[in-house]
C-alpha cells in the first residue's frame, strides 16, 4: 500500500514538492539550521531518542502520580503547599504532547527540576499529616521506585543519574502506563 503511494508520487514528479513542504515545516519550527551539519548516523540518532524517551518517562511518571492523587484526595492535593503553579504548566498534559528542551544542558536542568518536584511531592506525602493511604497508591509507589533509579539526591541537591548509574535494561521500567514493559 505504502509502496504504491510512493510509486504514484514518483510517477507524477511530486517527491520533491513533498520533501520541500516537510523541510519548510521543519525550518518554520526551528528544527533546521541553515548551512549546518547534522549528525544522522544511527547510533547518534538512537541515543538522542533514548534521552528524550527517558525525559518523557520521568515527566509522565510525575504527571501520573499527581493525577492519581487528584482522584484519590483532591482536597488534600489542592490544599498542600507542595503543589505550585509551575507544576500545573509542567504536568497538566502528557509529556509527549509538548516540546522538551533541545540542548543537553537544558534537558538535564529540566530533568533535575522534574526530579526536585518529585522529591518534594514524596516528602509531602511522607509527612505524618498526609493521609497514609496516599503513600500506597500504585502511581506514588511507582514514582518512588522510578526516582530511586533515575535520580540521586545529596547535599548538592537532585541530580539526574548518568546512563551507567542506572539499572540494566531488563530491570528498567520504561513506562508509567505499563510497569511490566522493559527495554532490554
Amino acid at each position: 500500500m505504502l509502496s504504491e503511494f510512493r510509486d504514484r508520487l514518483i510517477a507524477h514528479g511530486l517527491e520533491q514538492q513533498i520533501l520541500d513542504a516537510i523541510l519548510a515545516q521543519c525550518n518554520k519550527r526551528g528544527l533546521l539550521r541553515a548551512g549546518g551539519r547534522a549528525r544522522t548516523d544511527s547510533t547518534y540518532v538512537i541515543a538522542c531518542i533514548r534521552d528524550l524517551n527517558r525525559l518523557e518517562f520521568v515527566t509522565e511518571t510525575m504527571r501520573c502520580a499527581l493525577e492519581a492523587l487528584a482522584v484519590a484526595a483532591p482536597a488534600w492535593l489542592a490544599g498542600t503547599d507542595a503543589v505550585n503553579a509551575d507544576w500545573l504548566a509542567r504536568y497538566q498534559q502528557r509529556a509527549d504532547s509538548y516540546r522538551l528542551p533541545k540542548g543537553e544542558p537544558e534537558r538535564t536542568a529540566f530533568a533535575e527540576n522534574v526530579g526536585g518536584d518529585g522529591y518534594e511531592l514524596l516528602h509531602t506525602l511522607d509527612d505524618p499529616t498526609a493521609p497514609a493511604h496516599l503513600r500506597d497508591l500504585e502511581a506514588v509507589v511507582l514514582l518512588r521506585t522510578v526516582w530511586a533509579r533515575e535520580y540521586q539526591r545529596d547535599a548538592r541537591g537532585v541530580r539526574w543519574r548518568g546512563h551507567k548509574q542506572r539499572p540494566p535494561g531488563a530491570a528498567r521500567i520504561v513506562s508509567p502506563h505499563d510497569v511490566d514493559a522493559r527495554c532490554g
